[in-house]
């Protein structure tokens, strides 16, 4: 069946957008002058460390100290977007998901919450609009459709930022990346996606798989003829001219090992793997108590220069050691405040996906 095949669900629907084509979507970048910065705190013993307030947090921006504030999030509605790869070796990973949409119901808790699917291969593919109750996503999930070869892990992440415009300013804005750790095939450059992850409030939940022990596993379990061949290269020129000295040359370098895991730091959000049904859904479990005991800081910075930002997070006065997992650096954009516009195209209408 060819990859508009579910439009056939609400062929009405298909006619409409047909009839209409998307227009691109415009980006207007604005100055803000609150950065927030999620951050979850662990004890010594691993356990979440609770009731908290801003002043036992110290916060720095490019190593100033802050002032700081701890925001209300117990009552903010949740978009939780899933960005899904069914390329390369996400093909084989399709199994281990039927029990995703019970999880996600999780993960958004007693605030009132909303849930979309994004697949991905080389390109960003199919898209299962947000919804309020994700049992309507399961066929997402159990019929997903297989993609190239492609693993484009940054261009999927890029144009999933553009999906959260038009959500009210209250609400927090999740992405829950299933993919491979590495990059492979992205065209936009990763100094962009650092800045656009800067400058909006998202923050990201990334669960990989080896595409290694997937190509393993396949030599044991699988006819090796009818295995497509993997491509695992990274972008060596995603690192370009920046010097790996600086903040940002750190990130970079991070990013072209491990893609997955440095945009979930970037953001303030969680990286883990999985090899499994069971280590997923644990995994997904651990994700959906973290979301809601996570604190939300915020300051306006006492510098605007524009460029990256790199933040550090300590809790102070606490007789035991503790760990904080919180949004390692922001951007800044004080030079392009007053209309930097880009256009970015929206998937093609036989990509949308109607449950």
């Amino acid at each position: 069946m060819g990859r508009g095949r579910w439009v056939a669900v609400l062929f009405a629907a298909h006619l409409t957008f047909a009839q209409n084509p998307v227009p691109p979507t415009t980006e207007i970048r604005t100055t803000s002058t609150l950065v927030l910065v999620p951050a979850l705190v662990h004890s010594a013993a691993g356990e979440l460390l609770l009731g908290l307030n801003a002043n036992d947090f110290i916060v720095t921006d490019n190593g100033v100290e802050q002032k700081v504030a701890l925001e209300e999030v117990e009552r903010q509605p949740v978009s939780i977007l899933v960005v899904m790869q069914t390329g390369g070796a996400g093909q084989r990973q399709f199994e281990y998901y039927r029990n995703v949409p019970t999880l996600l119901d999780a993960m958004g808790g007693s605030a009132k919450h909303e849930t979309a699917v994004m697949t991905f291969d080389s390109a960003p593919e199919d898209l299962f609009p947000f919804v309020s109750n994700p049992a309507r996503l399961k066929q997402a999930f159990t019929h997903p459709h297989a993609g190239d070869h492609g693993a484009a892990v940054l261009d999927a992440v890029n144009y999933a930022i553009d999906l959260f415009k038009g959500k009210p300013a209250g609400t927090r804005r999740i992405i829950l990346l299933l993919s491979q750790p590495q990059d492979h095939g992205s065209k936009v450059h990763a100094e962009e996606v650092v800045r656009r992850l800067g400058e909006n409030n998202i923050t990201i939940f990334s669960v990989s798989f080896s595409p290694e022990k997937t190509w393993l596993k396949d030599q044991f379990t699988r006819e090796r003829q009818g295995n497509p061949p993997y491509k695992m290269t990274g972008r060596p020129d995603i690192i370009g001219t920046f010097s790996l000295s600086t903040p940002l040359g750190v990130a970079l370098k991070a990013m072209r090992e491990d893609a997955a895991a440095e945009i979930a730091s970037l953001s303030g959000g969680e990286h883990a793997r999985f090899d499994d049904t069971r280590s997923l859904e644990e995994q997904l479990a651990l994700i959906a108590n973290q979301i809601p005991n996570r604190y939300l800081l915020s300051f306006s910075p006492s510098s605007n220069a524009p460029g990256f930002h790199a933040l550090k997070v300590q809790v102070k006065g606490q007789a035991d050691p503790v760990s904080v997992s919180a949004r390692t650096g922001y951007w800044s954009s004080a030079d392009t405040a007053s209309a930097a516009i880009k256009q970015r195209p929206m998937l093609s209408p036989n990509h949308f996906v109607f449950p």
